[in-house]
C-alpha cells in the first residue's frame, strides 16, 4: 500500500529484509494496547518468527598448563576404527563418530558427551561433556592448525545452533522502527 523513497531506491522488493507480517491496530473499546502484539497460533506453529543463535567454540588439544606452547600435544584425535574401540570403549554408543567428534546435526543435551580425545599421558580416552542447560545442535566441525607445524598443534573448532522460539515478552520491530512486544 505505501512505499518509502528508500524502499524504491534500495530495491527492497528484490532483497527483502526479515519477515513481512500484516499488523492490524484495533482500539474499538477505547483502550489501545500501546506496543503489544498478538501472534497467530497457526503461524507460530508453522515457524513464524523462529530464529537461531550460533555459538562457535575452539577446543585446544595441546596441553598449555606448563606455559610452553611448543610442548608436544598431550591429547590426540582418534585416527582409525581400531583406536576408537579401545578395550570396551565404543564411540558409537556415546553418539560420536570414529574420530571422537559428534555427527553434524546431533542434538546435544546437558551432560551428553560432546567430544572424545585420547589422553597420551594417562593412556586412556577423555570425554568432554556438554555443559549448557539449553539443548543445541551441532552445525559444523572443523580441524584447525597453524601453518608451521600442522601435525603437532591441531585444535577442534565447532559451531552449535540454539533454536529460539518466540515467547511472551519478546520484542519485534519493523524496518521503520515500529516495535511491538508479544503479549
Amino acid at each position: 500500500m505505501v512505499r518509502t523513497q528508500n524502499h524504491t531506491k534500495y530495491d527492497f522488493a528484490q532483497a527483502p529484509q526479515g519477515t513481512n507480517a500484516i499488523v492490524a491496530v484495533i482500539s474499538y473499546t477505547g483502550y489501545d494496547m500501546e506496543d503489544a502484539m498478538i501472534m497467530n497460533k497457526g503461524a507460530y506453529e508453522r515457524g513464524f518468527m523462529h530464529g537461531c543463535v550460533y555459538k562457535s567454540y575452539i577446543k585446544e588439544l595441546n596441553d598449555q598448563s606448563s606455559g610452553n606452547a611448543t610442548q608436544k600435544s598431550r591429547y590426540k584425535m582418534f585416527n582409525n576404527k581400531a583406536e576408537a574401540k579401545l578395550g570396551d570403549l565404543n564411540l558409537k554408543e556415546h553418539g560420536l563418530d570414529e574420530d571422537g567428534l559428534p555427527h553434524i546435526g546431533k542434538k546435544l543435551e546437558q551432560g551428553n558427551p560432546e567430544m572424545c580425545v585420547y589422553d597420551k599421558t594417562l593412556d586412556r580416552p577423555k570425554f568432554t561433556k556438554f555443559k549448557d542447560n539449553e539443548s543445541a545442535r551441532v552445525d559444523n566441525i572443523r580441524l584447525m592448525s597453524d601453518e608451521k607445524n600442522s601435525s603437532a598443534n591441531v585444535n577442534v573448532g565447532y559451531t552449535i545452533r540454539y533454536p529460539r522460539n518466540p515467547v511472551i515478552g519478546d520484542k519485534f520491530s519493523s524496518r521503520h522502527g515500529q516495535k511491538g512486544v508479544m503479549s
